[in-house]
């Protein structure tokens, strides 16, 4: 069920929360998911379709659980099926006594063209391949 969000008020994680999040699911845990979509392949939908998917967190941005899946053995497959792809923006980024690390990506389309889709991974280190993805459009703001 989906978590309701009072006037005034919205589901807006920092990053060691987020790390918390991520440790409950690998311990078999939902407890904090109501605003979390969990187990979607993101990267088979464009950015705009997850977006109207998602769960309303009383912000801007929306959450996701995924798997990350390599491509021939060494690169994440981040292409989504219109030839678009989220490309990273920088450096990953550790989270400070978390053993986790986040990145940041932007959203090109099949052209190469930049859109206004931001996304920032988080991952930890004991999973690599379980991610929370959070989503926004630098547009909504």
């Amino acid at each position: 069920m989906a978590g309701v969000v009072l006037e005034g008020w919205g589901f807006d994680p920092n990053d060691s929360e987020i790390v918390t999040l991520l440790r409950n699911k690998l311990a078999g845990s939902t407890e904090g998911f109501d605003f979390i979509l969990d187990n979607i392949n993101f990267y088979d939908h464009e950015p705009e379709e997850l977006y109207d998917s998602g769960i309303d967190s009383g912000h801007k941005k929306r959450y996701f659980l995924t798997n990350l899946e390599y491509r021939h053995g060494e690169v994440i497959n981040r292409q989504t099926p219109s030839e678009g792809s989220w490309t990273m923006t920088g450096p990953s980024r550790d989270i400070v006594d978390q053993s986790a690390t986040w990145k940041s990506f932007t959203y090109y389309t099949a052209h190469n063209m930049r859109t206004r889709w931001l996304m920032k991974e988080y991952t930890l280190a004991n999973a690599p391949l379980l991610a929370l993805c959070v989503l926004y459009n630098s547009s909504h703001n």
